[in-house]
């Protein structure tokens, strides 16, 4: 058998079938960019460890993927920071792969993994020095299928040029994706677009034991709409229902595509060393942050997009960006305020000592629709916490926040509506 990669071969492998895996992947001497399916398409592929492994030279080594089949893949490299981001189609992350096993190498920084959108699963790599991939392919070996991406260290010049072709063969695909038609275009009732934080790969805050907040406010979402769907007073319309990715650019174009007459984005925070802090929150967009708690949440909510190894920017331009004169629109803002102040009426005690906030939140940036932003509560707090993690709190919850957003949206979309909206803060 003919090497073609001699010095690779000489990897320092823990494990002796990562090392025969990578050893015949090599000796094949096919690079590949994409690596297709072989298995049926209605069977779901499971992603179930990650592995580093470094060569012999220092500017080599590898990523191991095993999973229980082959599928589709592709790869590309980000800036700001520089990442690799590796997607799996029809495919699902197994627990035991959301962390990296093998050596540390010091190209290689955080790993996440997770699902990014239905039947697609992304790995997102930090990369501590520049790095692109020569060749990726599939070895299957002992009946598990081994997706091997070599990589090798490069210049500076050559990733940022390898990070611009990447991004054009995306936005190109992109654009030539037609846009869903939105749902129910019969129906005149006034729409609620329910936007539970995070998902997927992107966790979120972390809770005392680990509970993600992707997961606290998707429950709390579910039984949200679940409450408004029983009213039958409005639409309810939600940007995620599972535990899937959405970019922060998408949460609002669904919204708008649909003509929401309210988006309501759901969202916990968690503040290490400061238990006793809780109680809920509701921002509205603002120019500048109300206070230093505002602003570092908003600041952490708008990375949601670098997490899960989008390119933050470009989304950011997609189609916000180039109408934001309009973000003045004195009507738009008031009556997000005005919804805003009746979340917090209606919340009660369950507020935090400030509960009206504003910060630059991108989620909330739409000119033509009234967008609120609540944070439920404090995972670092134990009292928050077992109420976001109980299946009656979050019904109650739920009622709750239904009452208040089912009167705002009504009183406001009523064509006699006397409803005056309060004048437009800072």
């Amino acid at each position: 058998m003919r090497m073609s990669s001699p010095g690779f071969m000489r990897f320092r492998a823990r494990n002796l079938a990562l090392a025969l895996a990578t050893l015949a992947f090599f000796a094949s001497g096919i690079g590949l960019c994409v690596a297709w399916a072989q298995a049926p398409q209605g069977a779901p592929v499971v992603v179930r460890a990650i592995h580093a492994v470094e060569g012999q030279s220092p500017d080599l080594f590898a990523i191991i993927i095993d999973l229980s089949e082959e599928t589709t893949v592709r790869h590309e490299v980000l800036t700001g920071p520089d990442r690799l981001v590796i997607d799996l189609d029809r495919s699902f992350v197994a627990a035991s792969a959301q962390r990296m096993t093998g050596r540390s190498l010091p190209a290689i920084g955080a790993l996440r993994a997770g699902l990014f959108m239905a039947g697609q699963s992304r790995i997102v790599i930090d990369l501590a020095r520049p790095v692109l991939v020569e060749r990726a392919d599939f070895v299957r070996q002992s009946g598990v299928a081994r997706l091997v991406v070599q990589l090798r260290a490069t210049s500076a010049e050559a990733f940022l040029a390898q990070a611009r072709l990447d991004a054009a063969k995306r936005l190109s695909g992109r654009n030539s994706r037609p846009e869903p038609p939105p749902d129910d275009k019969g129906d005149t009732r006034p729409l609620v677009v329910i936007d539970p934080g995070h998902g997927g790969i992107d966790p979120g805050a972390s809770g005392l034991k680990g509970e993600a907040e992707k997961d606290l406010v998707l429950a709390v979402g579910l039984a949200l709409r679940d409450r408004l769907v029983k009213s039958g007073k409005v639409r309810v319309a939600m940007t995620r229902d599972d535990d899937r990715f959405v970019s922060l650019n998408e949460r609002v174009k669904f919204a708008r595509a649909r003509e929401a007459r309210l988006f309501v984005s759901l969202h916990a925070d968690s503040l290490a060393g400061e238990p006793d802090v809780r109680g809920a929150s509701v921002y509205t967009l603002s120019d500048r942050a109300t206070d230093a708690l505002a602003a570092r949440a908003a600041e952490k909510e708008n990375r949601a997009d670098l997490i899960a190894g989008l390119d933050a920017d470009e989304e950011a331009r997609g189609g916000i960006e180039t109408i934001l004169v309009d973000l003045a629109r004195r009507e738009t803002r008031a009556f997000a305020q005005l919804a805003a102040r009746q979340t917090v009426t209606a919340l009660g005690n369950r507020t935090h000592k400030t509960p009206l906030r504003g910060a630059g939140f991108r989620v909330l940036r739409a000119p033509d629709m009234p967008s609120i932003l609540i944070e439920l509560g404090y995972l670092s707090n134990p009292q928050d916490l077992r109420a976001l993690a109980d299946g009656n709190d979050q019904k109650s919850l739920a009622e709750t926040l239904a009452n208040a957003l089912e009167a705002f949206v009504l009183a406001t979309s009523a064509p006699d509506s006397a409803v005056v909206a309060p004048a437009a803060g800072p």
